[in-house]
């Protein structure tokens, strides 16, 4: 087994540093997640409600400036109707007007400013949210890496476990030749070598589907030619995080307890908004607009007005030209209780976004402190498999001498060396385990995640 762990390091080594093999890209943990921040559909949906939560709050800014506005209309009417370019009553009339119309708010319980606060404090939610978003699908990516390198190793070691079976195969097949062993140990070797075949064909098609999946997460055309990096991986000799020091530093930069926090103030910003509603409000209004009638006429002679002529409709719009500026107040009275059920709808609202901010922070202690209890739990039981290991392997190997020299059989050799496998396959899985949980803490301590 010496010389499959020198065959494991030196393939490992082979690849370590390198990014293409056979002009192969060699994917790394870092390139998964940045490809996945550019192209996982997660996000970029997650990425359009932020921009749509950034118009809205451009457009609160907006909403300062006076509106501009254009109309026309052009009325016919026949019988007796009011005239109103004339002032008067006709039996026909073919008239309208045009014109301009401006209107600010000038004040109104500091309703807008509120609003552009709730805007802003909405759009900085929403970038949090990305955020936690982006580290959902990191922490995904994570856990499918090292899936495939975990899944990696134990095919490799399945196929060790089935070349020096079949060693043993050739050698007891050369035994049974020469008569000094039974076909009874034959056929039970040629059983257990079918059964590792099985073994590594199943390894290797669980190694597979987690391309698969790794690929699908990266929402990447096609699995071909897909292949990670193979980085070293460290299991250190002591665990000493503090779960404590690490909830400190979470709740001051996890997105979603900043996602939660902006809630908040936007909450109070609405409560605000609904209580301005109160207050009256103080508009300005600008009107220009000209009018014409196509039926008019005006006088030639001063002195004689029953003489006429028909009246250019380029004079009309000149000579009815009107301009008018309106100060407009508006009171509130009663409103059908309206107003108070807004502000008691806000205050309920500004509540609830306080309970959601504290059950976001417990959430967060809670996810930390079983991070750090599943990391603890697999570095222990990282270092009691070692020891686990050592001992079948010392075990195999005595068995594997007895064996060889005719002092067991064959079923006995296969149970031994089965309880080898077990204990490298347990290994294994609490090597990555503890190496995906203390990701976990690294994440929640603000660190990048990399291998």
């Amino acid at each position: 087994m010496k010389c499959f762990r020198c065959l494991v390091t030196s393939f490992a080594c082979l690849f370590l540093g390198t990014f293409y093999l056979n002009g192969q890209r060699l994917w790394t943990l870092e390139e998964c997640i940045a490809y996945a921040y550019q192209n996982n559909l997660t996000i970029k949906r997650q990425m359009l409600q932020t921009e749509i939560a950034k118009n809205n709050y451009q457009q609160s800014y907006y909403d300062l400036l006076p509106d501009l506005g254009a109309g026309a209309s052009h009325n016919i009417g026949k019988g007796r109707v009011a005239d109103y370019t004339s002032f008067s009553y006709s039996n026909e009339v073919n008239a309208g007007s045009m014109g301009l119309r401006s209107n600010v708010v000038v004040s109104s319980g500091f309703q807008k400013i509120n609003t552009i606060r709730a805007q802003k404090y909405a759009f900085l939610s929403a970038k949090e949210q990305l955020e936690r978003t982006k580290n959902s699908v990191a922490l995904a990516i994570a856990s499918a890496y090292l899936q495939i390198l975990f899944d990696r190793e134990y095919y490799e070691i399945t196929k060790s476990q089935a070349e020096i079976t079949k060693q043993q195969l050739d050698r007891t097949r050369k035994l049974y030749e020469v008569g000094n062993v039974a076909r009874g140990s034959l056929l039970e070797m040629e059983a257990s070598y079918a059964a590792e075949l099985v073994s590594v064909t199943n390894a290797k098609n669980k190694l597979d589907l987690s391309y698969l999946s790794l690929a699908q997460m990266l929402d990447l055309d096609t699995v071909r030619n897909f292949a990670v990096a193979i980085p070293e991986v460290v299991v250190p000799d002591t665990f000493t995080e503090n779960p404590d020091s690490i909830f400190l530093l979470a709740v001051e930069t996890m997105p979603e307890i900043k996602s939660a926090r902006y809630a908040l103030e936007k909450s109070k910003s609405q409560l605000s908004m609904a209580r301005g509603s109160r207050l009256p409000q103080l508009s300005l209004t600008a009107d220009y607009y000209t009018q014409y009638n196509l039926k008019a006429e005006r006088p030639i002679d001063p002195q004689n007005p029953l003489i006429t002529e028909k009246y250019p409709i380029a004079d009309q719009l000149n000579d009815k030209l009107y301009k008018q500026l309106s100060l407009n107040l508006s009171i509130p009275i009663f409103m059908r209780y309206q107003i108070q059920t807004n502000i008691s709808n806000a205050k309920i609202g500004q509540l609830d976004a306080e309970y959601q901010l504290r059950q976001t922070i417990l959430d967060l202690r809670k996810e930390i402190e079983q991070a750090y209890a599943d990391a603890l739990a697999s570095f222990e039981s990282y270092r009691s498999r070692q020891e686990a290991l050592k001992s079948q392997e010392e075990n195999f190997k005595y068995v594997q001498q007895k064996y060889e020299v005719g002092l067991i059989s064959a079923i006995d050799y296969n149970i031994a060396k089965n309880n080898y496998l077990k204990a490298q396959s347990d290994l294994l899985q609490a090597k990555y385990q503890f190496v995906f949980n203390m990701k976990v803490l690294d994440f929640y301590k603000g660190k990048r995640l990399s291998l």
